[in-house]
């Protein structure tokens, strides 16, 4: 009977002894579980606090652009006004209304165009009025029907409107020079193509057309008839 008593005595005690060993396990988990939540909420608490510092960061990066855009903005506008003073300094007297302005190319390829026309008449004009009075012996190495050569047609659209750039416009040391080219090559080039283009047409004293036999200019048919 005494050695009944004494075993579960034993039993109580051993499992009293197994109870207190868990309850330290389980105490000493909790401490850990308990020391590892706290420094994750501290690193968390860390982690907030950067997110904080990082968004009030780029907010004032954000109103320093604004700033920045604002402050470029007014310096373009400056440079606006600024540059349209310059360019009213620089404006030679009487404003861009003076000089010439140039004309459009016509089509010489398509010669029944109304602009094609139009502007031989304006190099009608030019040639009577400008070309032959000054220009001399280039003028008379042109015969009478360079209207109906479309290469020179081409040739004195261009020498027209070089001239009127160089000659209608206000004149400086850089314009002088420009003219003085214009005499020297341009022009003299250009007269020896036109010369070499109707020189069929002068020799024969009339216009002629590939294959076809020529027709005596006007002036050349009063000179016969004063013979």
């Amino acid at each position: 009977m005494t050695g009944q008593v004494q075993s579960r005595d034993e039993g109580t005690v051993a499992a009293v002894l197994r109870l207190v060993d868990l309850a330290g396990k389980i105490e000493r988990v909790e401490t850990t579980v308990t020391a590892r939540v706290g420094d994750l909420a501290r690193d968390c608490a860390a982690a907030q606090e950067q997110i904080d510092g990082l968004n009030e960061a780029l907010g004032g990066l954000g109103s320093r652009a604004e700033d920045i855009e604002r402050r470029l903005g007014e310096v373009s506008d400056l440079l606006g006004r600024m540059s349209g003073q310059i360019s009213a300094l620089a404006a030679p007297p009487g404003g861009a209304e003076d000089e010439y302005q140039v004309n459009p190319p016509p089509p010489w390829w398509k010669p029944a165009d109304q602009r094609c026309q139009d502007t031989a008449q304006r190099l009608a004009d030019w040639v009577k009025e400008v070309y032959q009075p000054v220009y001399g012996y280039l003028a008379d190495l042109l015969a009478p029907c360079w209207r109906r050569h479309p290469l020179c047609l081409a040739y004195l659209d261009v020498l027209h409107e070089a001239w009127c750039l160089l000659y209608l416009n206000e004149r400086d040391p850089k314009m002088v020079f420009a003219q003085l080219d214009w005499l020297n090559r341009s022009l003299l080039q250009a007269a020896e193509v036109m010369a070499n283009e109707t020189k069929r047409c002068r020799d024969l004293s009339g216009h002629c057309e590939p294959g076809q036999e020529p027709g005596p200019f006007p002036a050349a048919q009063r000179l016969s008839a004063r013979r």
